[in-house]
């Protein structure tokens, strides 16, 4: 990797067609192609404006970049890793370098170029790997150990979230691959199918949990209740000192057998802000899709969330997919979605920023009703999800959660349905707080 400072670098479409260029002379800037402009899409349609004016970002917590670029960065774990390779090279993380050092390898539509490092795109980019060896390598990678000890993971290590994961084709006889080039891997094997990896490991400091049986259970849950939710499997590891449980998250952003890849954008790469509720959630669904059942499967998302306990709903773990065979946008497949309201943290997700501690339904219908879904509707969707989270132990058998995890989120459920049953009385004088 060049220690040179990038003073450009070209955004470009999964196919090659140039999308614009993102600049620095100071600030960082982002403009659009001309051809682009006469003959692509609008990639950031509510904040982003589509003409060839330049655009500087001026929120904070988008590292100086368009929120749909921002969202093509890694996030906690892979930054972790990012920052331990420049780190190593005496090199500062500058915006243009970390998109540079994604390369090809990120989620979405989005490639950049010049590519840093493990940027090779060649099919010899993507290596065969056992989850035992990527476990051994995020516990280095916690361990604050030389980067030379995790260089399987700095190949696979672009994506977002706080735990630690790997970007992995799995191939049809049962091996696994690590890289991040779609069309490297699509080309040396049609039949892969391309996603993360959640690691079960050891030696997280925060003490978080990274068994994936509780999160494909709670996905399975989903699944029943109508969601579309993202394809989970549990990959068990028995080559270790206790057995240990990874979940294999299939992408969506990609096509089986098809290197053509879909433009992603997280409610908070759209809007700009990590400041989010649901009326954002809601209504930034109806600007995008213009589609009222899809507006209709938010809520049902929303529903969910609450009455699962899944409290670390935030701005990144809401996205939008685009569709170019169709000009469309529509909610993506919803992923990490799992009980977490019990871990004693205080989480800025969409569920606490909206409804505080202590939902209501009546709230929750008005939040609805504020994006067009009525009563009747809100109660409809409300009485299929709570009647699948009262199936929660089915669920939580097939993923062979232990029997004391599974009647914690149980007792957790129930609680989270008796809360919400009970009426807030409003104090004489005063408007009662739609959140109260």
């Amino acid at each position: 990797m060049s220690r040179a400072a990038i003073p450009a670098l070209n955004v470009r479409w999964h196919n090659g067609r140039l999308v614009g260029r993102v600049i620095t002379n100071g600030p960082t800037y982002f403009a659009y192609d001309e051809d682009w402009l006469a003959r692509g899409h609008n990639l950031s349609p509510i904040t982003v404006p589509f003409t060839n004016a330049t655009f500087r970002q001026r929120a904070d917590g988008f590292d100086q970049l368009p929120g749909f670029l921002s969202d093509c960065l890694p996030d906690q774990w892979g930054r972790r890793i990012m920052d331990r390779e420049f780190s190593a090279l005496d090199v500062r993380a500058t915006p243009m370098r970390m998109l540079s050092w994604v390369g090809r390898r990120g989620i979405g539509a989005l490639t950049f170029e010049p590519a840093l490092g493990g940027g090779d795109d060649s099919a010899s980019s993507w290596e065969a790997v056992t989850p035992a060896l990527l476990t051994r390598e995020a516990q280095a990678v916690m361990r604050e150990e030389p980067a030379r000890a995790f260089e399987h993971l700095q190949r696979g290590g672009t994506a977002g979230g706080a735990l630690p994961k790997a970007t992995i084709a799995r191939l049809t006889d049962g091996s696994v691959l690590i890289g991040g080039d779609v069309a490297a891997a699509i080309a040396a094997h049609p039949d892969a199918r391309l996603g993360l990896l959640k690691l079960d490991c050891d030696g997280d400091s925060a003490g978080r949990e990274t068994d994936g049986r509780l999160e494909h259970a709670t996905m399975a849950m989903a699944r029943a209740c109508g969601i579309r939710a993202a394809t989970t499997e549990i990959m068990r590891d028995t080559a270790a000192t206790r057995p240990r449980y990874h979940l294999f998250v299939e992408r969506f952003d990609t096509i089986p057998g098809s290197s053509r890849r879909f433009h992603l954008i997280t409610l908070a790469g759209a809007l700009h802000t990590h400041r989010l509720d649901y009326r954002h959630l809601l209504l930034t669904t109806r600007q995008l899709t213009r589609d009222q059942t899809e507006v209709a499967e938010a809520v049902r998302r929303m529903i969910f969330n609450v009455r699962a306990a899944n409290a670390d709903d935030h701005g990144k773990n809401h996205s939008f997919l685009f569709d170019e065979a169709t000009a469309q946008w529509t909610l993506s497949p919803a992923y990490d979605l799992t009980l977490n309201a019990d871990e004693g943290r205080n989480y800025q997700g969409l569920t606490p920023n909206t409804f505080g501690s202590a939902p209501r339904l009546s709230t929750l219908a008005a939040v609805a009703a504020d994006a067009g879904i009525g009563r009747d509707e809100f109660d409809q969707i409300d009485a299929q999800v709570s009647a699948v989270i009262q199936r929660w132990p089915e669920f939580a058998a097939a993923a062979e959660l232990s029997a004391a995890a599974a009647e914690r989120a149980a007792e957790i459920h129930l609680g989270v349905a008796n809360v919400l049953a009970t009426e807030v009385t409003a104090k004489r004088g005063k408007r009662r707080k739609l959140w109260e």
